[in-house]
C-alpha cells in the first residue's frame, strides 16, 4: 500500500509511540502485524531504538535511524518511507485521547483476525471454533484504559456512624430469620445451599416473594429448574397459595398478579448463560435483587486447570457485579454430600469448592434436614454458618410448605 493509502490511524499511532512512556503502556496491545507494508519497518525501527537508548525520540533521531538500520534498502522504497516518517507527530505527553487512538487501532486489526478465521471457517478451510472465540472474547477485555478502578471513600465518622445505625437496604420480613439478623444491603453477596430436594429454591422463591412485597425489583437468572416454573413458585409464595388453589382464585389473582408481581419480577432462562452476560444486564437495568440458580453453572470466560479455581473467579465475579452495580446478589448452590441427613450444615460443605466460595460471601445460609419420617418432610433447619453483616451465627428450626412454597 502506498503512503497515500496509508489511513492516519496507523501515522497517528506511530507518533504516539515515539514519546517512551507511552510506547511503554501500549506495547503489549501493539505489534507490527497492525500495520501495512513499510510501516511494518517504521514501527521495528522505534521498538529497537526504545530497547536500545531507553527514551524518546524526535522525527529526526528516527529518520536517522532507520537509515542507518537499513543500508541496502532500494533509494525508491527509502523515499516512501522517509515521507511516511516526516508525517508523523511526537506528542510532548500522552493523554486518553491518544489511549482510544490506539484502542481504535486494536479493535480494528482484532475485527481483521476475527473475520479472516471467520471465513476460513465458512470456507470450510478451518474448523477451529475455539480460537473464533477466543478472538471475540479478547475484545471485551483487551481494551487499554487511564481510567482506575478505584474510588476513594470520603465520607466523614458522622456519616458512617449514621450509615451504621440506620436500616438494611433489604429487610428480612419473616420471623425466622430477622430476630437475629435485620437484613442485607446492596452490594453484598449471599448465598444459599442445600442438598438437593431438600427446600433451597423453595426458600429462594420465598425470599423473593418477601423482596417483591417490599417493592423491590428482582431478577432470577434460572438454570436448574425451568424457569416457567421458578415464576409460577415465586407467585406461589406471594400469595401462600396452592396451584390447586390458585386454580380456582384465578381470575381474581391475575388482577393482584399484574399490579403487585408483574411490575417488580423478571425471571431469565439462563442454560448456557455467562456471569459476564449477568454483569452487563446488571449495568443497563439496575435490579435490586438478583438470584443466580444456580451460580456454579454459570460460565465464565478464561481457562482453569481445575474446577474449584473457575468456581472461585465465579463467585469474586458475582461480587464484583453486587458491588459494581450497588445490587444485592443471591448466589444459590448444591451442598457436598457431607451435608447429608444433618441438621446444621456449614460452608466446608458447599459442593465444589475448598475456601473460594465461600471466601466472597457476605452471609451463607445453608438448609439442613435429617430423616424421612411425616416430621421429618416438615421440618428444615436454617444455618447461618458466615455473616459478616453482624457476626451472629446459629441455626433456627422452621417448617415447610412445600405446596404454598411457604417457610414458617
Amino acid at each position: 500500500m502506498s503512503s497515500s493509502g496509508v489511513t492516519s490511524i496507523d501515522k497517528q499511532v506511530l507518533g504516539f509511540c515515539l514519546n517512551i512512556d507511552f510506547f511503554n503502556k501500549v506495547k503489549n496491545k501493539i505489534d507490527r502485524t497492525m500495520f501495512d507494508n513499510e510501516l511494518k519497518d517504521i514501527f521495528d525501527t522505534i521498538v529497537y531504538s526504545h530497547t536500545k537508548y531507553e527514551r524518546s525520540l524526535s522525527v529526526a533521531e528516527l529518520s536517522t535511524i532507520f537509515n542507518d538500520s537499513n543500508p541496502a534498502m532500494p533509494d525508491s522504497s527509502r523515499s516512501r518511507v522517509q515521507t511516511m516518517i516526516n508525517e508523523l507527530v511526537a506528542p510532548q505527553d500522552s493523554d486518553e485521547l491518544h489511549t482510544d487512538i490506539v484502542n481504535n487501532l486494536w479493535l480494528r486489526d482484532r475485527a481483521r483476525q476475527i473475520g479472516e478465521k471467520a471465513l476460513e471457517i465458512f470456507t470450510g478451510d478451518s474448523d477451529e471454533f475455539g480460537e473464533l472465540k477466543k478472538l471475540i472474547d479478547t475484545v471485551d477485555d483487551g481494551r487499554i484504559g487511564d481510567k482506575t478502578t478505584y474510588t476513594v471513600v470520603d465520607k466523614d465518622l458522622n456519616q458512617l456512624l449514621t450509615e451504621e445505625a440506620g436500616d438494611n437496604d433489604f429487610p428480612f420480613t419473616f420471623n425466622l430469620i430477622n430476630e437475629n439478623i435485620k437484613g442485607l444491603d446492596r452490594g453484598n453477596l449471599g448465598i444459599l445451599f442445600a442438598r438437593p430436594e431438600v427446600g433451597k429454591t423453595t426458600f429462594c422463591c420465598f425470599l423473593a416473594a418477601s423482596y417483591i412485597r417490599q417493592g423491590f425489583q428482582v431478577v432470577y437468572w434460572a438454570n436448574e429448574e425451568p424457569a416457567t416454573r421458578i415464576k409460577l413458585r415465586i407467585i406461589q409464595s406471594y400469595f401462600e397459595l396452592t396451584k390447586e388453589e390458585m386454580v380456582a382464585r384465578r381470575f381474581e389473582l391475575v388482577e393482584t398478579y399484574k399490579k403487585e408481581i408483574e411490575p417488580y419480577l423478571v425471571i431469565m432462562d439462563s442454560v448456557g448463560t455467562s456471569i459476564e452476560e449477568v454483569d452487563e444486564y446488571a449495568k443497563l437495568n439496575k435490579p435490586d435483587i438478583m438470584f443466580c440458580d444456580q451460580l456454579d453453572k454459570f460460565r465464565i470466560k478464561g481457562e482453569y486447570n481445575r474446577g474449584d479455581e473457575r468456581l472461585k473467579e465465579t463467585y469474586v465475579t458475582a461480587r464484583e457485579i453486587a458491588k459494581r452495580n450497588t445490587c444485592l446478589v443471591w448466589a444459590v448452590s448444591q451442598a457436598s454430600y457431607d451435608a447429608h441427613d444433618r441438621q446444621f450444615i456449614d460452608y466446608a460443605m458447599l459442593d465444589n469448592s475448598k475456601t473460594g466460595k465461600a471466601g466472597e460471601a457476605d452471609i451463607i445460609i445453608g438448609i439442613g434436614k435429617t430423616g424421612s419420617s411425616e416430621i421429618d418432610n416438615v421440618v428444615r433447619h436454617i444455618c447461618i454458618s458466615k455473616n459478616k453483616i453482624n457476626g451472629w451465627h446459629g441455626m433456627i428450626n422452621a417448617q415447610i410448605d412445600i405446596a404454598r412454597g411457604v417457610y414458617y
